[in-house]
């Protein structure tokens, strides 16, 4: 509230001092001057219609009206002050300075408290917006704006921010093969630059499936070439390592983003739950079978005849409570673990929720480390679990739920998500 208070203070004295100097002075000490300063100002003006008319903001019919009325008030100006009286202009409007002085900031502050809204100047909680509001920006609105800005650059190809705005509106809309267009052009204009390649190699993945493998992994690499200590590069180089399932590399990579941020923030906290499921991988990985078996009790490891054939599925389905706040595209995660036994999944499958319920299958071949498979353990859990960033990792507010402990090869289990992740 304060500083709305003081920014309006501020534009204020910024208008007052716009306007009293010219009353205090002798206004034939500024008729020299008036002319040129408006013709500037209607160039300016007549210049911004030319502008607004060739992006397609405005039509040929209201630039036509701009440029006329623009026309008149020169030849009005041009008018008044061959027609002035000297003896008039030689008066400094002292009084009127005065007067005014006073009655602007009274006048703006008593119209805004009658026809403004304060209280929306403090804070508070986010409502939807009606689909009637007429304050709301259409998606046929912010479609015009994104094409209006494309046809720009088309003038303007040498504009990198001008591309790295379109690239990121692009991906907004979803639209990741244009966002990768675009930002090959700011790439290419922008040579080394590490948020760049970062966001290219980004969009790139979301392109290609949301997987970092092949060229967005060489683009962040050369972001992290160009600088070692760059965030989202070094958290992008985590995921392709993760990805290729290289825990270790993963885990150094993230460990040298933790150096990097701040110890309390968010990503930081996201960072320990990454390292640790990183670190957990990499120890399963190495471990000899013999010895991984030999720590679980003997009732929960199936028969060595069995390993390989085991297959499980069923559905997921969400409940009432919780199915608003899934979107078209969140990240689908379903799993199996180890109903006693170590708690890295068993065999996962990812995929983005289109509709309910989502049909799975578990087996073998979806095995997170070779030694550590579904039908290595006769009872398990089933989980699910809903990602608004597509992250492996468990994070605060995902969409969970999970099943009681079942054999490894039941039939039409059905899990459902019915609360959040803490």
């Amino acid at each position: 509230m304060l500083m709305f208070w003081l920014l309006a203070a501020l534009l204020l004295a910024g208008a007052l001092l716009l306007i009293l100097p010219a009353l205090w002075r002798p206004k034939e000490a500024l008729r020299g001057h008036a002319g040129g300063a408006n013709v500037a100002v209607y160039r300016d003006q007549l210049r911004e219609a030319d502008r607004d008319l060739a992006a397609d903001l405005i039509t040929p019919e209201r630039h036509a009206q701009l440029r006329d009325e623009i026309q008149r008030r020169v030849l009005e100006d041009t008018q008044a002050a061959a027609t002035a009286p000297t003896a008039a202009a030689a008066q400094p409007a002292r009084r009127s300075a005065l007067a005014l002085a006073l009655l602007i900031p009274i006048a703006s502050i008593a119209t805004y408290l009658a026809l403004g809204v304060p209280d929306a100047i403090a804070p508070a909680a986010p409502t939807a917006t009606a689909p009637g509001d007429k304050h709301e920006v259409s998606g046929e609105q912010i479609q015009r704006m994104v094409s209006a800005l494309a046809e720009r650059l088309k003038a303007e190809p040498g504009n990198a921010e001008g591309w790295l705005m379109l690239g990121r509106s692009y991906t907004a809309m979803g639209r990741y093969r244009d966002a990768t267009t675009a930002m090959r052009k700011a790439a290419d204009l922008l040579p080394g630059n590490a948020n760049v390649l970062a966001d290219l190699a980004d969009v790139l993945a979301m392109a290609q499936g949301r997987r970092l493998a092949g060229e967005p992994a060489r683009l962040i690499q050369q972001a992290l070439d160009a600088d070692p200590r760059h965030v989202k590069s070094l958290a992008l180089a985590g995921s392709v390592a993760f990805e290729a399932k290289d825990y270790s590399a993963a885990r150094g990579y993230w460990e040298r983003l933790a150096a990097v941020v701040p110890a309390d923030s968010e990503i930081a906290r996201s960072l320990r739950g990454s390292i640790a499921e990183a670190t957990q991988l990499e120890g399963a990985a190495a471990a000899a079978p013999p010895a991984v078996l030999a720590a679980v009790a003997p009732a929960a490891v199936a028969s060595t005849a069995a390993i390989g054939s085991t297959k499980l599925d069923g559905e997921v389905v969400i409940s009432a409570e919780m199915a608003s706040r899934v979107a078209k595209g969140d990240t689908l995660f379903v799993f199996a673990r180890a109903a006693q036994g170590p708690r890295i999944p068993l065999a996962i499958v990812k995929q983005a929720v289109a509709g309910w319920p989502v049909r799975f299958v578990l087996d073998d071949s979806m095995a997170m480390a070779p030694n550590l498979k579904l039908s290595g353990y006769a009872q398990v859990v089933v989980g699910a679990r809903i990602s608004k960033s597509g992250n492996a990792t468990p994070q605060s507010g995902d969409l969970v739920g999970q099943s009681a402990p079942v054999a490894n090869s039941s039939q039409g289990l059905r899990v459902v998500i019915d609360s959040t992740q803490p």
